[in-house]
């Protein structure tokens, strides 16, 4: 039996600090430690190339085009950056839904 049951809607989504980006948790405390984080990316939004300290990320696109290195990924495409890679630009065209697990506290340091 799961010990944690929700929908995803009774969660409200937040600013990322990045213009057209928005997120929400949905497991686990992304000030803490490990996590998994929806990112809701708005038409035309672009992320700067960066990296994390000590996370691990793992990738999987849930809908609209997620653009990396110019190569856009679709629905069911799966990524994945261990601590310290340096990724990005991401951007999309369309807008996407990209749900991250992360293996560690998040920190964001530009490229």
């Amino acid at each position: 039996m799961y010990t944690k049951t929700f929908h995803s809607n009774s969660i409200e989504w937040q600013p990322s600090g990045i213009d057209g980006v928005t997120f929400k948790t949905l497991d686990g405390d992304m000030t803490t430690g490990k996590s998994v984080v929806v990112y809701h990316f708005d038409a035309g939004s672009v992320v700067p190339a960066h990296s994390h300290t000590h996370s691990d990320e793992l990738g999987y696109v849930l809908d609209g085009d997620f653009i990396e290195g110019g190569v856009a990924y679709h629905a069911g495409s799966v990524f994945a950056a261990p601590a310290g890679t340096v990724h990005g630009e991401h951007r999309t065209n369309t807008g996407c839904t990209v749900m991250f697990v992360l293996s560690d506290t998040l920190d964001f340091v530009t490229a």
